[in-house]
This record gives C-alpha cells, sequence and structure tokens, in this order.
C-alpha cells in the first residue's frame, strides 16, 4: 500500500465511523441542524480522495463523473432559487459531500479485491459495534439509540446498508465465517424489531419474496429465511408497534403525493429548497383524505417538516431536472446491477446479489423518510453505488478465479 493510499484510507475509516457513531461532532453553525460537520469530513474525504488517487483515475468524459457534474451544476443553481437560500444551501452542501464522496471513494480507493475485502471487515466491525450498542441500549434504557445518537430512522438504514457485509460472507469457505454472518444477521433483525419502525421488520422480507419470486433465491432457502424472521417477531412482537398498519396511520405520506405534487407544479425547475417551509402551500389546497381535517396536516407539516419520501423530497426541493438525472444515473447502476445478478463474472469480490439485497432495501426505505438527507445514509448508499462495476472487471482481477457459488442462488443463476 502505497503513502498515498494509507492517507485515503485513514481518511475514509475515520469519516465512515464518524458517520455511524456521530462522535466526534461539532456544531459550526449556530442554530443550524443540518449535520455539517459530517458533511465536512465527507468532503475533505473526497478531495483527498481525488487528490491523492493515481494519476487520470477519474477519467473526465466517463457517464459517472458527467452525471456527477450534473447533479453539482443542478443542486447548486437551485440553492439560489430556494425559500430559504442559506439552509438549503447547508442541506445541499452536505448531500453532495456525502452522496459524491462515498461513490467516488468506492470507485478510486475500493477498486481492488484487496480494498474491497478490507471494507468487508470494516463494514462488519461497524455493524456489529451497532448491533451491540443498540441492544446494550435497549437493555439499560429501552432505546436502541441510547448509544448511538442518531435518529431511529437513519440507524436502522445504515444497518441495512451494512447487512451486505454478513451477506458475503456466505461466499466464504469457511463455515464459521458464514455461522458467524447468519448470527449477525439475526441480531440485527432483532434491533430492527426493537426500533419501533414497522417498515423495516418487513422490507426485508418483501426484497427476499421478490427475488426468489424473480428465480434467484431458492423457495427452501426462502421457507427457512421465513421461519427465522417469523420467530424474531414472534419472540418481540409485544415491541412492534402494530398500529402504524391501520388504513389511518399512513395518512401523511399518502397525502404528502398530492400536496408535494402541488408544489413541484408551481416551482418545477429548481424546487423551493430542502426541507425549505411548505405552509405557505397549504392555503389553496384541497385534502385527499377528506376524514383528516386540514388543521392536522398543517400541524404535521409543521413538526415533520419534510415529506418524508426521498423522491417527493427531491422534487420538491430540488426541481424535476435534479430528480430525472438522479434517478437516470441510479437506474443505470441498478440495470448494470441486475444484470450481474443473473450472470455474475470471475473476480467480483461481492456476489451482485448482496449489493442489490441491501441497495434494494435502503431504496425501499427511502420511500417513508428523506434518507439521503442524512449524511451517514446517503454515504453507505452511494459506497454501494460505487461498487457496481460498469465495465469489464479490471485487469487485475481478470486472472482471478470465478466467484464461488453463492448458496442461497437458484442454481440457474449460478
Amino acid at each position: 500500500m502505497t503513502r498515498s493510499e494509507k492517507i485515503i484510507w485513514v481518511l475514509f475509516i475515520v469519516t465512515s465511523c464518524q458517520l455511524v457513531f456521530l462522535e466526534p461532532s461539532y456544531k459550526l453553525v449556530a442554530g443550524e441542524r443540518t449535520n455539517l460537520f459530517s458533511g465536512l469530513l465527507c468532503s475533505i474525504t473526497l478531495i483527498g480522495t481525488m487528490v491523492l488517487s493515481k494519476k487520470n483515475a477519474v477519467k473526465l468524459k466517463s457517464p459517472e463523473f458527467l452525471f456527477s457534474m450534473a447533479l453539482l451544476i443542478l443542486a447548486g443553481v437551485s440553492t439560489f432559487f430556494s425559500l430559504t437560500p442559506v439552509p438549503s444551501a447547508y442541506r445541499v452542501f452536505v448531500l453532495l459531500a456525502s452522496g459524491l464522496g462515498g461513490f467516488w471513494c468506492a470507485r478510486l480507493l475500493l477498486d481492488t479485491p484487496e480494498n474491497q475485502k478490507r471494507f468487508q471487515w470494516l463494514s462488519l466491525f461497524l455493524l456489529t459495534t451497532m448491533v451491540f450498542l443498540s441492544l446494550l441500549g435497549y437493555a439499560l434504557a429501552g432505546n436502541i439509540a441510547r448509544f448511538l445518537p442518531s435518529h431511529t430512522a437513519p440507524l436502522t438504514n445504515v444497518m441495512l446498508l451494512l447487512s451486505f457485509a454478513p451477506l458475503a460472507l456466505w461466499s466464504q469457505p469457511s463455515r464459521a465465517l458464514k455461522m458467524a454472518g447468519v448470527a449477525l444477521l439475526c441480531l440485527g433483525y432483532i434491533v430492527l424489531c426493537l426500533s419501533e419502525r414497522i417498515s423495516v421488520v418487513f422490507i426485508p422480507l418483501g426484497v427476499f419474496l421478490a427475488g426468489a419470486a424473480w428465480g434467484v433465491l431458492r423457495w427452501k432457502h426462502l421457507v427457512l429465511i421465513i421461519l427465522v424472521m417469523a420467530v424474531v417477531v414472534g419472540a418481540f412482537h409485544r415491541h412492534i408497534i402494530w398500529h402504524k398498519l391501520s388504513a389511518s396511520y399512513p395518512y401523511y405520506r399518502v397525502e404528502n403525493l398530492p400536496f408535494s405534487w402541488n408544489i413541484a407544479k408551481q416551482h418545477p425547475w429548481f424546487g423551493i429548497g430542502l426541507r425549505a417551509p411548505r405552509m405557505g402551500f397549504l392555503k389553496d389546497y384541497q385534502l385527499s383524505y377528506t376524514s383528516v381535517p386540514k388543521e392536522q396536516f398543517a400541524r404535521n407539516i409543521n413538526e415533520i417538516v419534510s415529506p418524508d419520501n426521498m423522491l417527493l423530497a427531491f422534487i420538491t426541493g430540488l426541481g424535476f431536472p435534479f430528480t430525472l438525472t438522479y434517478c437516470a444515473g441510479l437506474g443505470l447502476l441498478l440495470a448494470k446491477l441486475v444484470r450481474l445478478s443473473f450472470q455474475p463474472a470471475a473476480g467480483l469480490v461481492f456476489h451482485p446479489l448482496v449489493l442489490l439485497f441491501s441497495v434494494s432495501v435502503a431504496i425501499l426505505h427511502f420511500q417513508l423518510f428523506d434518507g439521503l438527507l442524512f449524511p451517514q445514509s446517503c454515504w453507505f448508499f452511494h459506497l454501494l453505488l460505487g461498487l457496481i462495476p460498469m465495465g469489464n472487471p479490471a485487469p487485475a482481477a481478470i486472472g482471478m478465479p470465478a466467484q464461488k457459488k453463492f448458496k442461497l442462488l437458484n442454481p440457474r443463476t449460478d
């Protein structure tokens, strides 16, 4: 490992650990809720990686770079048209620093099998520590976030993203590593059940069901997974808030669909700014949920601020051009990952299905909260996206043996 690579690794590890544990943390601007300190760390790591990486590592004509520049420009311009320019500029800075930082660190630092394996062990350490501290916090204080100063939504989202690491242990020849991975996943699922967020309890199940229906997951293994999840849910069912499944509970998120569209039609190009006040748009708006009084929706908007949906947050906050550009780039990466899931290339450290699972559950979770506005979720989500190979395997990896069979797979997809 060269001296430059060691410096990048130090920056990368420090930033990743700070994003998970949010320590140390400093308030850079008085009264500002945006996590600017984490955003600053992400930007320093991004710049350091860009500067210290090998010459010509960043191809200026590559689709990844062109998409990155387009998003940077569109998000930057949107701040000038925001209803709250300064706070929106802070949030755009953190969004871009954590998103582009995570993606390009994966592209430039985690571009070799050795570095990807190091990242897997780092992720295993982070996830294990998160699970331990969450269970300890619940045992001592009845709160999984007691020793992790983070809201439970991004906390559980990061755990779902880091689940790729124990899943990847299934391709290892060591039976002990496989069992350790299963144990960590089971303990992590217990934390999800204790989080009081019913969405994270059932989203993984939905992804597994989709995988089996799609033909990439063996049905007998799906049955085993469902049994294990059922046992965990049964054991901790009293800690799950089941009333969130009622028809009336999700009214706020459902009502935000037409309400956000109403805002987007008035500010289609650059939005109103990330997390900008939306109360002024309620005056001439008619609620779709007629059983809910307008005053209650107004109180919810004032308290929650965001539409609790990442796509709607982008559309209303940054406008259609930014949202469509981001979705196009994300779609290209996911399309490549899906193709690789059916025909894995030789020399890949992580089986594509491992990445596809974590990315999929995160995307579904982002439909229930504005996850990418939290730097920890944004960083690890784009790290996984950056691990998706867009071209042929690197020359150093071509000579490697084909990846071991992932035993949960349907035989026809191996």
